[in-house]
């Protein structure tokens, strides 16, 4: 399984979608530390904030979404599918190996950003608190978004390289979460059968905000206004785990009926 995941990481980054993406995920922390440079006493926590609603709820989901088009279909495109399974190797661990990939694209890019928006604020002289804590949930929300791509995942295989559908697909998936998560409908709702916990960026987003610190004003306000509907760490956890369950098992179902 190594040798295979291994291959895949050799075989991807010499696509230009794994450059694009790196190169989002230093760059864009750049930009939002921009828009920080002019305001009086700009904060770290501040900042994080906006990297972790703009850089990963926004941008990652798509670009995982497009590195699953050009993975998926690598070897029926050439017409190998067959030939890899004479080694002997399973669909399922073709399908393991590839996700795997994804997955550490996906920490990769939260952690990078996350590094990156620690290096800007440096300079801008923000005291960089919980540095540590903040590392952390970077790979968290590198694993959790991850899953929360995974549904639009087993859609870009079930529709067997009609990109078009895919990406209208992913562009409406990514917009309606993002949306919902800045809606009371989405947001303010304890956890149980709603939109705000079935949809998983205003879940993970519902989760996340339990670690920001509460500020002061504006912020504190809103703070004591979330702060009845946080999701404790173990639901939050369970619920992704439901969802990349199933999303993984349908994902492998799919893969085996297909043609090489």
């Amino acid at each position: 399984m190594l040798n295979l995941i291994l291959c895949e990481c050799k075989k991807f980054k010499r696509r230009q979608i794994f450059i694009l993406a790196t190169l989002a995920a230093f760059i864009f922390p750049i930009i939002i530390t921009a828009l920080f440079w002019n305001t009086p006493d700009p904060d770290f926590e501040n900042l994080f904030a906006g990297i972790v609603d703009y850089g990963d709820f926004l941008l990652l989901l798509p670009i995982l979404v497009i590195v699953a088009s050009s993975m998926f279909f690598t070897e029926q495109d050439n017409g190998t599918l067959k030939n890899i399974e004479m080694v002997p190797v399973s669909r399922n661990q073709i399908v393991i190996s590839k996700l795997s990939v994804m997955l550490i694209l996906a920490v990769v890019y939260t952690v990078g950003g996350y590094l990156a928006s620690a290096v800007c604020a440096k300079i801008l002289g923000m005291i960089l608190t919980g540095f540590l804590t903040k590392l952390i949930l970077s790979i968290a929300l590198g694993i959790m978004t991850y899953i929360a791509a995974l549904p639009c995942i087993l859609l870009v295989v079930w529709f067997n390289k009609n990109d078009i559908i895919s990406v209208v697909i992913t562009l409406f998936y990514t917009i309606l979460n993002y949306v919902v998560h800045y809606t009371d409908a989405g947001m303010l709702v304890p956890t149980g059968f709603n939109i705000g916990t079935i949809l998983p960026i205003p879940l993970i987003y519902r989760w996340i905000y339990s670690f920001f610190s509460p500020g002061q004003g504006a912020s504190l306000e809103f703070y004591q206004k979330m702060e009845p509907y946080f999701v404790a760490t173990p639901i939050c956890i369970g619920i992704l785990l439901v969802i990349g369950a199933v999303s993984v098992i349908v994902i492998f179902k799919v893969y085996k009926r297909r043609e090489g």
